[in-house]
């Protein structure tokens, strides 16, 4: 009996296509050509400013939906990145933003000026924070989103930066404040001990080197400023060596002493053994999912 003819290569590449053909306008598109794999993003990329007093960190990514169409006051997420409040940059935020514009959200990547750079000592991170939180608000009909349902999220330095968002009021305006917030093992009570490294990052983003008063310490710490009114997650790896998850306890019983909406997911064992990617894990995905989905709908 002879061998039968292999399948022709277009009809397998047709099939194949054919078969991660999403079910709804919201799944990420693939397309297999020649054997290789490439991937359309579920998004629309525009790159803006908030401030152009300060350049390059005063800019941020704009990342729409692709299968929004016309819809209006769309929920938002408002992505810090981390790096010790001295590095990073707005990229980071690309892949949040293949993971929640499938879903509807419109994703915001801020840049914010960096300690060790001119004027980047504290709290110019947290100023430009607000403010970017401010000018997406006052445009909130250009972005189609709805300005009332905007959460912060953030890593590390950026986890702290989102939770701050949401604690510390703006003397200059009450929109400068978010009320829901994702911290992914950020620090939060300087006044702890720390590991190692922080030394080095706190003689950068105070601009000076230890001893840091009592006041400053305070100062650059959330817990100084929990309060009843708002609703946090935090997902910490139980073995970050980076940010230890005492830091993730000590923001959660802060925030139940006041009474506020807080749900804390903590890492134990092996799939506790992250720092930026602890999101990641499948129980802290789905608590990150539902949470956003219960506090902003979509």
């Amino acid at each position: 009996m002879g061998r039968e003819p292999l399948l022709n290569q277009s009809r397998v590449d047709s099939a194949l296509v054919a078969l991660l053909r999403p079910f709804s306008q919201r799944v990420l598109v693939c397309a297999l050509v020649a054997g290789a794999v490439g991937c359309e993003e579920p998004y629309d990329l525009q790159q803006l400013s908030y401030d152009r007093s300060i350049g390059y960190l005063g800019t941020f990514n704009f990342y729409e939906p692709k299968a929004d169409g016309a819809r209006t006051n769309r929920p938002a997420i408002l992505a810090i990145h981390g790096g010790g409040w001295r590095d990073g940059d707005k990229p980071w935020g690309d892949q949040f933003a293949k993971e929640f514009c499938p879903h509807g959200y419109v994703v915001f990547s801020i840049n914010y000026r960096l300690a060790g750079r001119p004027n980047g000592t504290w709290p110019a991170q947290i100023q430009d924070v607000q403010k970017a939180l401010k000018y997406i608000r006052a445009n909130a009909a250009r972005f189609r989103i709805d300005p009332s349902r905007i959460a912060s999220l953030g890593v590390s330095a950026g986890g702290h930066l989102a939770t701050m968002v949401a604690l510390r009021d703006d003397p200059s305006d009450p929109g400068g404040r978010v009320r829901v917030a994702v911290n992914i093992d950020g620090q939060h009570d300087l006044t702890l001990p720390l590991a190692q490294h922080f030394n080095e990052l706190l003689t950068n983003v105070m601009g000076h080197p230890a001893p840091w008063s009592d006041t400053e310490l305070r100062d650059i710490s959330t817990v100084t400023f929990a309060r009843p009114d708002v609703s946090v997650l935090t997902i910490h790896g139980a073995g970050d060596d980076d940010v230890y998850v005492t830091q993730g306890d000590r923001l959660t019983a802060a925030l139940r002493a006041k009474g506020a909406d807080t749900e804390f997911i903590r890492l134990e064992g092996k799939e506790g053994n992250c720092h930026t990617d602890c999101w990641k894990v499948p129980r802290a995905r789905e608590a990150l999912h539902r949470f956003l989905a219960r506090k902003l709908g979509t």
